[in-house]
């Protein structure tokens, strides 16, 4: 399917960190499914890496961005709440691209050195995301960033800038859950941040970080992209762990040197499903616990439309996410799309959990409740 579109392509133009299940290919299909509907504002309830909302926002919309994890709410605030670049931040983005680097969290527990053959070496026998030179400018540049931020807004457009550019040099293959044991060629740059691409607007746009069914302020149109287990009963466990999987954006944006525990030196508080909060119900092992969570999330919002996006991968079936979609209104569309996983849904992990290379057909739901 080639989606059309009277607009120009600009507004699916976005920008963000690699993130596991990121909407970046489907945004002219997500445009196409809602462009003749009388929508005005917009609640983009698991907004991730924010480029779905930074689309929304883009194409006109009065946009909510909301998502659990901190380092979504940091991408929100940056791309929603920053309308324009300012001289004094690109100020600040320069005086931290000097600073001298220096020892601390970071280089002692993410660093490594070349062994002189291109593979990883550290003091733990660990493999590694960044090399030295970089963690320890990280070391250097992350309390600098709270300490000459002039507000939140400007404090989450630096530490983006911070992301974005860790995300250039970082030794993985988009998740932070495994590193590679030889060096990649982009973490031998130097660490050099930019301003991100800000869009200019001046509509009333929100940034949350809260559970998307306790919202209860009134939209035109909610988005749902809700994170899920696999549908593999062979490996009900090997599925993307968001808060697992980006630990470090985590670790980065509250900057608390947590304790940290195996290969990947991943936070305590994320590294077991067994700890409260450590994953989404949407992520749970129970078909039962999911399909009740999508329940209740689709009965408490507030909107005229609701738009899902779920894959053939997910632990319902589409089948019966039609199910529980139509039985709150009338199912205007189902849009199949043949999408391109993340990379590392396709790899040798264990011996159990061979790699998937089946397709992956990424759903668009459309509900007029």
């Amino acid at each position: 399917m080639n989606p059309t579109t009277k607009m120009t392509a600009d507004i699916f133009q976005t920008e963000g960190v690699r993130y596991a299940g990121s909407k970046r290919a489907l945004l002219p299909f997500i445009h196409q499914a809602i462009q003749s509907l009388p929508i005005q504002s917009v609640l983009d309830g698991f907004s991730g890496s924010s480029r779905v909302s930074q689309f929304f926002k883009k194409a006109g919309y009065t946009v909510h961005s909301n998502d659990i994890a901190i380092y979504s709410s940091v991408f929100a605030t940056t791309y929603l709440l920053n309308n324009e670049p300012s001289p004094e931040t690109l100020e600040k983005i320069e005086h931290l691209n000097n600073l001298p680097p220096q020892d601390g969290f970071y280089t002692e527990t993410y660093s490594g050195l070349d062994d002189g053959a291109g593979k990883v070496v550290a003091a733990d026998g660990k493999k590694k995301p960044f090399q030295l030179h970089n963690t320890r400018k990280i070391d250097a540049i992350r309390p600098e960033i709270d300490r000459v931020a002039k507000d939140e807004v400007e404090r989450c457009t630096l530490l983006t800038s911070l992301c974005l550019a860790l995300d250039k040099v970082e030794n993985t293959l988009g998740h932070q859950v495994a590193y590679l044991s030889k060096w990649a060629p982009r973490t031998y740059q130097e660490l050099q941040l930019k301003l991100p691409k800000l869009i200019v607007g001046h509509k009333a746009h929100q940034v949350s970080q809260k559970d998307a069914k306790t919202i209860k302020s009134c939209y035109d149109l909610a988005y749902f992209d809700p994170p899920y287990n696999t549908n593999n009963t062979n490996t009900a466990t090997t599925r993307v762990r968001y808060a697992s999987y980006y630990h470090f954006w985590t670790t980065l944006v509250k900057n608390d040197a947590p304790e940290v525990i195996g290969a990947s030196n991943r936070r305590k508080d994320c590294s077991s499903d067994r700890i409260p909060g450590a994953i989404s119900p949407f992520e749970h092992t129970s078909l039962h616990v999911v399909e009740r969570e999508l329940e209740q999330l689709i009965q408490a919002v507030r909107a005229q439309f609701v738009l899902c996006s779920y894959s053939n991968k997910g632990k319902i079936s589409p089948e019966r996410f039609t199910d529980i979609l139509s039985g709150y209104g009338e199912l205007l569309s189902i849009t199949p799309i043949n999408h391109k996983e993340n990379i590392q849904k396709s790899l040798r992990t264990t011996n159990l959990w061979p790699g998937d290379p089946s397709p992956n057909i990424e759903y668009l739901f459309l509900l007029k409740k």
